[in-house]
């Protein structure tokens, strides 16, 4: 008995395509036909028939796809697309983005990551509640270093004043010793005020200290200095020693300083000062600086740092002889500086150094205390 198949290969083996239907193109199906009354079914063998979709003969060749269509086209609905019909070499494509001879499955939908969060699996810190969202990461509170400087007046150009300033002021006040000059530009003047006036540290200008005195301006310690003509082995003698600034410039010009100063509590601050700047060639003591140091004495210099109309006499005895000695003298805010030098006659004025404005020199050989202007 012959058995009825639907068709040769070139077909789509579809009930109903071009290879029953003419007028039909090959291998296409219809947009929107009328269903069709079903075909009688021819009479099969006892045996097992072919396989639906296969060409007569035996093949082992992998069965055909179905097509999609096909159910809708039993059911009376239009089908949604053609379905091509593939040719005898052509080999199964696999998905994207899927290695070859895995099973075809579609690809799952990427879900975007969430913008200022970490993606899943990323060392990003997460919350560890139960609804396992993701939380931003929290960075450690650092709190700010303080700046030493902080506070320090910056010039019209926005460049933070320093120890550069000091030497170009003095140079222009008319300094020219090289050695006092590199002594301004070691010495850290921030160090040798008090902390709340840091910030003005670098000014060629005088800055305030505890009971009405004040420092001495830069450029005018560097031209008193220089009048001393310091050489570097000297002795010299210091009245009123202050914060310890000029202090700690004669430290490195000459080889012994000895300071006095009338106020307890001001010399205490300059000793820790200098300590903590290294400076060991200094010694400071509390006194009446119009007395001197006499068991120190003699001097190969002597600097005072404060105005009187004359010069103490027990300084000009502890003077060597051929030693400079450098004083304001007036009555205190007018006076002018000046340069002496002990001979065997006595004490000689050499020049007048720079007129300025300075505290009262209070001593049993200076003012009394109490009589302040």
């Amino acid at each position: 008995m012959r058995l009825w198949c639907p068709g040769p290969r070139g077909t789509s083996g579809i009930p109903g395509n071009a290879a029953g239907r003419p007028g039909l193109p090959n291998g296409s199906m219809p947009g929107r036909a009328p269903p069709e009354p079903p075909r009688p079914e021819p009479p099969w063998d006892s045996g097992p028939g072919p396989s639906w979709g296969r060409s007569e003969g035996p093949s082992h060749e992998p069965p055909r796809e179905s097509c999609p269509g096909l159910s809708r086209r039993a059911s009376g609905e239009p089908p949604r697309e053609s379905c091509p019909e593939p040719s005898r070499n052509a080999s199964p494509q696999p998905w994207p983005g899927r290695s070859e001879g895995s099973s075809p499955q579609p690809p799952r939908e990427s879900r975007p990551e969430p913008s200022g969060e970490s993606p899943p699996g990323s060392s990003g810190a997460r919350s560890g509640g139960a609804s396992g969202k993701p939380s931003p990461e929290r960075r450690p509170q650092v709190p700010p270093v303080p700046s030493p400087d902080r506070g320090a007046r910056r010039e019209p150009g926005g460049a933070r004043p320093g120890p550069e300033d000091l030497v170009r002021a003095a140079r222009a006040a008319g300094v020219r010793d090289e050695r006092v000059l590199e002594a301004l530009r070691r010495v850290p003047r921030d160090a040798f005020v008090p902390r709340a006036e840091a910030g003005s540290a670098y000014r060629d200008a005088p800055v305030p200290l505890p009971h009405g005195q004040v420092t001495t301006q830069p450029s005018l310690v560097a031209l008193m200095v220089e009048a001393l003509g310091l050489t570097g082995g000297e002795r010299v003698l210091e009245i009123g020693t202050g914060y310890g600034f000029q202090t700690a410039v004669l430290a490195r010009l000459a080889g012994e300083v000895v300071s006095v100063e009338r106020l307890p509590d001001v010399a205490g601050r300059a000793r820790r000062r200098l300590a903590r700047a290294g400076i060991g060639n200094v010694s400071v003591s509390t006194g009446d600086g119009t007395l001197g140091v006499p068991e120190r004495a003699p001097y190969d210099a002597v600097v005072v740092s404060a105005a009187f109309p004359e010069v103490p006499g027990p300084l000009v005895g502890q003077l060597r002889t051929g030693g400079r000695l450098v004083q304001p003298i007036g009555p205190g805010g007018r006076e002018q500086v000046r340069q002496y030098e002990r001979t065997p006659r006595g004490l000689v004025l050499r020049r007048t150094v720079v007129s300025a404005r300075f505290v009262r020199l209070y001593g049993v050989h200076g003012y009394p205390p109490g009589t302040e202007p």
